[in-house]
């Protein structure tokens, strides 16, 4: 259906193209018109032609293929962003050789004696030796630098365990993990969990305007890369602020919707006191900038520490330091029911963390309580993660309405999983078809540490199951390309609540798209992850690319 009213002079007209919309059925147009940045009308090249007058912008794109802008469900880009550009950048790094030449440029550019930290974004598994870099290793390539590294756990220089007075003598926390090495007691530099806290975050803490000037760079390489809205997986109030500033001087260069963090170590009292005195009902905000969730809980989190029905390998911390890792994440699940109860009761929802099996059979036990009390169905919580749910958990997050947003960030850091779980279980991680077909609403993010992310190259794992560099895995679970853009298109749209103003190419919607390289319904498998974008725009104006 056609308003014509909206379409009685379009501002620009997109034709003879392979429209993909992403609407319900999929419908593939040639044409779209666009007025106030809004899509006025989808079709026949014939038909929406008709529909231009003299001021109407008319491009041929001859044959080129549209697709809806695509939003990635969770990446803590503020945080990876200001890290990456003023640190070391070893996010996907291939080798120890990789980390420590990322130092030693790190080192050329830093003043000598201010702290060098880095992105994350690495296992020592992926790594071709297997390992971790050693502090000896750090001191070559940084002798006059505290480093700090982050990663699965954060790795410091003798210089930097110097600097905070970490040795043999410092008492373990009653949370975390200082590893020392068994014959001598000295630490290796390696702090697990809570222990990170003797830095006193210093690896953590930027400038201001290195906050401002690394988010707006990130957001720009967001839309080079297609993006068109970014959701915020956990963020804190004072740095959703970087956000609202650009916001305010219109400098947003892609919409954004964010996840408020959460402090599970505060008392339960303060806590359900700071969602009755701060939180509005979500989401609020509007299509450039909004809050979606109130929180993000973790009922799991590192791999280490996933919870499973089956045994975890390769432990490097000890196990009895396994559920007391980090304070501000671990609660029972007394205390968790209890959060999740006060947020319904006062109409607002939030996200959770769960990997393991048996992580997300107690966080649906929790959610089926609430339930009973305050109905959840319309409020979509969220659960993230997921490495491993099974077909026993379908029939139960389907009935509570519950969004998934697992992560194609696999597709790098299997081989972690496959050291912590043994391959047998890791094989049976991400199984994409069984919950797209379950008719559980299922999204996608990232939450990869690198900047500029290839969300083609997602699309390409999802359909074949070929990760980076360990073959397939999981291979019965590939999905079509038509379902993996849904993941990235309307479905990522539905878990901001935003699925009536995004997502797809339909009349009424905002005109974000992008124009593609190549055919992604039909371009050889292999080549998906060299699909680009060679335009990026929205509200109808071109963001990235050639101007129109």
């Amino acid at each position: 259906m056609i308003n014509q009213e909206l379409v009685i002079a379009p501002d620009l007209i997109l034709y003879n193209a392979k429209i993909i919309t992403v609407d319900e059925n999929f419908t593939i147009a040639e044409a779209v018109a666009i007025k106030d940045g809004r899509f006025v009308a989808v079709g026949t090249n014939h038909h929406i032609l008709s529909l231009a007058k003299d001021s109407t912008k008319k491009v041929d794109l001859q044959g080129k293929t549209v697709i809806p802008g695509l939003i990635d469900a969770h990446f803590r880009l503020l945080d990876r962003a200001t890290a990456q550009k003023y640190g070391a950048n070893i996010s996907l790094a291939g080798s120890v050789d990789d980390i420590l030449d990322a130092v030693k440029e790190a080192a050329a550019r830093i003043p000598k004696g201010q702290v060098i930290t880095s992105n994350s974004g690495w296992f020592p598994q992926m790594l071709k030796e297997g390992r971790d870099p050693t502090k000896e290793e750090l001191d070559t390539v940084a002798p006059e630098h505290p480093v700090i590294l982050r990663g699965e756990y954060i790795y410091l220089n003798s210089l930097a365990l110097k600097q905070f007075n970490i040795t043999k003598d410092t008492p373990q926390l009653e949370y975390g993990w200082i590893e020392k090495d068994p014959s001598t007691g000295e630490p290796t530099g390696v702090l697990m969990g809570d222990a990170a806290k003797l830095v006193n975050g210093v690896h953590l803490k930027f400038s201001e305007e290195q906050k401002s000037d690394a988010l707006l760079w990130a957001l720009q390489e967001c839309s080079k890369a297609g993006i068109t809205s970014i959701r915020e997986g956990g963020i804190s109030i004072p740095d959703l602020r970087f956000y609202h500033q650009l916001y305010r001087q219109g400098k947003l260069p892609i919409r954004v919707s964010a996840q408020l963090s959460l402090n599970m170590s505060l008392p339960l009292a303060e806590i359900l006191h700071n969602f009755e005195q701060y939180y509005l009902n979500n989401p609020f905000g509007d299509r450039w900038l909004q809050v979606d969730r109130a929180s993000y809980i973790f009922a799991d989190d590192e791999y280490n520490r996933s919870n499973l029905s089956t045994p975890i390998y390769n432990q490097r911390v000890p196990q009895e330091r396994v559920r007391r890792f980090h304070s501000t994440r671990d609660g029972s699940q007394e205390k968790v029911e209890q959060i999740i109860t006060g947020m319904a009761k006062l109409g607002i929802s939030g996200g959770i963390l769960a990997g393991g099996d048996q992580a997300i059979d107690e966080v649906l036990d929790i959610l089926e309580r609430v339930n009973d009390i305050y109905p959840l169905s319309d409020r979509r919580w969220v659960i993230s993660q997921l490495f491993y749910p099974k077909e026993r958990h379908l029939a139960r997050m389907k009935k509570l309405g519950v969004v998934l947003t697992p992560m194609w960030h696999h597709y790098y850091y299997y081989p972690a999983l496959e050291v912590y779980h043994g391959r047998v279980v890791a094989q049976t991680m991400d199984p994409f078809k069984m919950l797209v077909e379950s008719g559980v609403t299922v999204g996608l993010g990232s939450d990869i540490s690198s900047i500029p992310l290839n969300y083609f190259t997602a699309i390409y794992f999802l359909h074949t199951r070929n990760s980076w560099k360990w073959g397939k895995v999981n291979p019965d679970q590939g999905i079509s390309r038509e379902q993996a853009l849904r993941l990235l298109t309307i479905n990522n749209a539905y878990v901001t609540f935003e699925e009536k103003e995004k997502g797809s190419i339909e009349s009424g919607k905002l005109a974000d798209l992008l124009i593609l390289s190549d055919d992604i319904m039909t371009v050889p498998a292999e080549k998906i992850p060299l699909i680009k974008p060679l335009v990026t725009m929205i509200n109808g104006q071109v963001v990235f690319g050639e101007k129109m």
